[in-house]
């Protein structure tokens, strides 16, 4: 699939974000149910699918391609295990998705689109007790915005949320009493391109070539000669864990 071939640090973040969530969840720890978010075509789902083989596991997209792709891969070994969804998962709360409590929630790379992580978290937390995701943060594309500017064109890239915000809403919670345990870890990740065009190509593969609203287009030649042949684009990721009481 397309989209395989351009998703190089999402598969990274997400055998990341699963080390670092064993890391952090009790000793047999056994969910009832487990929800991928954003789910692209997989990497997180078959990790639960293998690491529960008892537990049903909801795999969440708004792309049809993607859940198709994970239908058609792994519906006929987990007939009975596979739920697949295409669903919008910033708005996604208990009313659009009921699954037994004590289940885990997991998203990579997919929540830094949403428009508000403080509503969308809180639709997770009403579904899941446990709640792990990543995000893209603040100063990821370095060199990328860095060509716009030499080239005296606008970066209409979206706004990427903060390290700190996100820390801030995750206390916001605990004194609200929405979760008893909180976690967050950040990481940098490095992924080299042939040039500016390489990288434009993989945005749109992975769908995040959407710009702020009223961008308007810019000459993209001179970004592009003003990154080289050869460029490597800086990916800044964000951990974030959530326990209900």
């Amino acid at each position: 699939m397309r989209y395989d071939d351009h998703a190089r640090v999402q598969r990274e973040s997400s055998q990341f974000l699963w080390n670092w969530l064993n890391q952090l969840l009790p000793q047999k720890f056994e969910p009832k149910a487990c929800l991928d978010i954003g789910c692209g075509t997989g990497y997180m789902t078959q990790l639960l699918l293998d690491h529960y083989p008892q537990t049903p596991v909801h795999a969440i997209d708004i792309a049809p391609g993607m859940l198709d792709h994970i239908h058609n891969t792994w519906g006929r070994a987990y007939t009975d295990q596979l739920h697949t969804h295409l669903m919008d998962g910033e708005q996604l709360a208990l009313e659009h998705l009921w699954v037994p409590n004590n289940s885990l929630t997991v998203s990579n790379m997919c929540a830094q689109w949403f428009k508000s992580l403080d509503q969308t978290m809180r639709g997770w937390l009403s579904i899941s007790n446990t709640v792990v995701f990543s995000v893209l943060l603040e100063g990821s594309f370095a060199a990328w915005k860095q060509a716009h500017l030499d080239a005296g064109e606008p970066c209409g890239l979206r706004t990427l949320p903060s390290f700190d915000d996100i820390q801030t809403l995750l206390k916001h919670f605990e004194a609200e009493g929405l979760c008893i345990e909180t976690h967050s870890f950040q990481k940098e990740y490095l992924d080299q391109h042939s040039g500016g065009l390489s990288f434009a190509r993989s945005l749109r593969a992975i769908g995040a070539d959407t710009p702020e609203p009223h961008h308007r287009p810019v000459k993209l030649r001179k970004v592009i000669a003003n990154l080289g042949d050869v460029c490597t684009l800086n990916h800044r990721v964000g951990y974030f864990f959530l326990r209900r009481g």
